[in-house]
C-alpha cells in the first residue's frame, strides 16, 4: 500500500520499503546526517492564532474595566451606539478574512 504525498512532496511513498542501505550504513557509522533538510513555513494566520493562544495562557484577555464601563452605561441608559463605526469595523474585518481578496477586488 502506498501513501500519496504527491500534492505535498511530489513523490509517492511506499511504507513497506525498508530504509536504504546508505541510510542504514550512515546510522551504523556515526550517524552522519545528510545535507538535505526539511523546512516548515507557518502562515500569518497560524502565527496570529499562536500569539492569541499564548496571550490567553499568560494573562487575562478580558478588559474588565471596559466591561464594567459598558455594563454601567447599559444599565443607566447612556450607552451610545455608533452605527458608522460598527459598519467600518465590519468592513475592516471582512478585508482580513482569507479567501475574500477576489471578492473585494471585484467590487
Amino acid at each position: 500500500m502506498s501513501i500519496d504525498l504527491r500534492s505535498i512532496t511530489g513523490k509517492t511513498v511506499d511504507p513497506t520499503l525498508k530504509p536504504s542501505a546508505a541510510g542504514k550504513e550512515a546510522r551504523q557509522h556515526g550517524g552522519e546526517r545528510s545535507s538535505v533538510s526539511d523546512s516548515v513555513q507557518i502562515t500569518d494566520v497560524a502565527t496570529r492564532i499562536k500569539q492569541a493562544a499564548e496571550a490567553m495562557a499568560t494573562g487575562v484577555v478580558i478588559d474588565t474595566d471596559l466591561v464594567s464601563r459598558v455594563a454601567n452605561a447599559l444599565q443607566s441608559g447612556t450607552y451610545e451606539i455608533d452605527a458608522e463605526r460598527i459598519a467600518e469595523k465590519i468592513v475592516e474585518l471582512e478585508g482580513q478574512l482569507p479567501g475574500l481578496e477576489a471578492v473585494n477586488e471585484a467590487e
